[in-house]
């Protein structure tokens, strides 16, 4: 890959630890790949400009439906950022986004997920950079009142999720995100 267009940012929050194993293992696979990769916990004084990087990888857990409060103002100070939202929200070239998530979905599984991933996805087509990934992750509750939860939903126990089959396959199709992301590059 060209050094024009390697810069990337997998920025995370993360509860008990679940987006944080997530945001851990795709950052190491855009290093792999030959990215100058910044791996960055979304906190109040994170201080980044998401048009600097050719690669954008936001992620979060899935609170009820939506991205966490932090999340949601990180988000929100990026669209003031950028001022002016443009008619038609156009494309910079050679941008590209992906949303992920962690949810344990004890009523309703991976559609608890898509709310949040739409919800996130739209900070990132506002700010110009095209979303070519949303990507939802099974990860297990962590709070003691909540433990139960890892046993009694539709997707069965999930207790140890996101587990390493889980990071292989969400780095399975960031692996091949990258090779379609080339041919668009490429096309420029």
């Amino acid at each position: 890959m060209g050094d024009e267009k390697n810069r990337a940012l997998v920025a995370y929050w993360s509860a008990g630890g679940n987006t944080r194993k997530v945001a851990e293992a795709l950052h190491a696979t855009l290093v792999e790949a030959g990215f100058a990769a910044e791996l960055k916990e979304i906190a109040p004084d994170l201080d980044v400009a998401l048009c600097d990087y050719h690669l954008v990888l936001i992620g979060a857990p899935v609170y009820q439906f939506a991205p966490p409060e932090p999340v949601r103002a990180f988000l929100g100070a990026q669209m003031k950022a950028y001022g002016e939202v443009l008619p038609a929200a156009p494309e910079r070239p050679g941008r590209f986004g992906v949303v992920f998530c962690t949810y344990g979905g004890p009523h309703t599984g991976a559609r608890e997920a898509v709310p949040m991933l739409k919800y996130t996805g739209q900070f990132l087509e506002h700010a110009g950079i095209r979303v070519v990934g949303e990507w939802a992750v099974v990860g297990e509750f962590h709070a003691e009142s909540r433990t139960q939860l890892n046993v009694a939903g539709r997707l069965g126990d999930i207790r140890g999720r996101p587990n390493d089959a889980d990071l292989r396959a969400v780095c399975g199709r960031l692996t091949g995100l990258l090779r379609q992301i080339e041919g668009l590059w490429e096309n420029e």
